[in-house]
């Protein structure tokens, strides 16, 4: 799901039949297709939106400490961005 969003986001001219099977093929919905397609949309839009008027938010804002409260903190693993063909 992750990755269908992330290829939505950086090429979303390249989305195809074939993601959505695969998608399916992991046990998501037509109607969680439908829900992950907006979900991206929206964040897309909102950071552009954000992006084009100059928004910034501090960098400290609290809650940086509590990452390492998380329970799977020590399960993370970093997947570099645009990797996905």
């Amino acid at each position: 799901m992750l990755e269908f969003a992330e290829s939505l986001t950086l090429r979303p001219f390249g989305i195809s039949q074939d993601h959505v099977d695969k998608l399916r093929g992991s046990g998501w919905s037509d109607e969680d297709v439908v829900e992950i397609v907006h979900i991206t949309g929206l964040f897309n839009y909102l950071v552009r939106v954000a992006d084009g008027l100059g928004v910034e938010l501090p960098l400290n804002r609290g809650r940086e400490d509590m990452t390492d409260q998380l329970p799977f903190h020590d399960d993370i693993v970093l997947k570099p961005f645009g990797t996905i063909a």
